[in-house]
């Protein structure tokens, strides 16, 4: 494996937290997605989004609870380089609350993230948590994917590469569906420890291209969005995601994942893919 960044974002040294609210961070090559070197993978924006969300939920004393669904609008691919990151309370509340956060390349908005934080009290009702399927060998016991393929090479660099990838159910490369674990090989942000929440949205992204129904050298499919329901918030260092992608001959295309830990299952996502050939 090539030398990876430190992190896959670093804080600007003389450029702290503006008085709007709005935070610069620099995107490290670590951050580029499979489709171009320039351009962020939706998991590295959608994982600093939610650094930026608990962040204010935190600074507006929404403390006791946890945020509980994320949608993520990719609007066009941010940089990889300096990128501004912006968060803000829309509904105050007791009960829940939402909250919104924005991220531009200094001139346009890259992607938006509304997410609604939720309350947590134990013990409040029944817990009746949905089982979905065969619980999954520990990760330690599964061998991490290995770039040993021209595909696999081709795929294996930024992002991917900067993530431990351990499949369970189908590999990275061969197209259907796909079982797998991951983690992070680094922080997101350098000098940080990456939240359960931050975990989950980093990796959760990546549901359609381990699912993946095509070749990626000859036909794109491209995330519009990203959905996430959150159960509760992730344990551990490790993810897994049971991923599946349908497509149609129309380019149109969706990917369902279900979201575990070493616990069981967390949570569940929803993708919106634009499908099509390589221009």
């Amino acid at each position: 494996m090539s030398a990876l960044d430190p992190a896959f974002f670093l804080p600007i040294e003389g450029m702290p937290t503006g008085a709007d609210g709005t935070t610069v961070l620099r995107a490290t090559p670590s951050s580029h997605g499979p489709w171009s070197d320039q351009q962020q993978h939706g998991g590295a924006a959608s994982a600093v989004l939610t650094r930026e969300l608990e962040r204010v939920a935190e600074a507006a004393g929404l403390t006791d609870g946890h945020l509980a669904r994320i949608a993520v609008e990719f609007l066009r691919p941010a940089p990889v380089g300096d990128v501004r990151v912006s968060a803000e309370v829309v509904r105050p509340g007791r009960r829940v609350a939402l909250l919104r956060a924005e991220l531009s390349d200094g001139s346009r908005t890259c992607a938006v993230a509304q997410a609604w934080w939720r309350r947590s009290v134990p013990g409040l009702v029944p817990d009746l948590g949905g089982t979905d399927g065969e619980p999954l060998p520990a990760p330690e016991t599964v061998a991490s994917a290995r770039a040993d393929t021209d595909l696999a090479r081709f795929l294996f660099r930024g992002y991917i590469a900067a993530l431990d990838w351990r499949p369970v159910a189908g590999t990275l490369v061969e197209p259907g569906p796909c079982t797998v674990w991951a983690r992070p090989h680094i922080p997101l942000v350098a000098g940080e420890d990456i939240s359960p929440t931050q975990l989950a949205m980093l990796v959760a992204d990546a549901g359609s291209g381990v699912s993946a129904v095509l070749d990626f050298r000859t036909h794109l499919f491209s995330n519009i969005d990203l959905v996430v329901s959150l159960l509760r918030p992730p344990a551990g260092e490790w993810i897994s995601m049971r991923a599946t992608t349908s497509i149609n001959d129309a380019g149109g295309g969706t990917t369902t994942t279900v979201m575990g830990d070493v616990k069981g299952t967390f949570g569940y996502t929803l993708h919106t893919l634009f499908v099509a050939p390589h221009a």
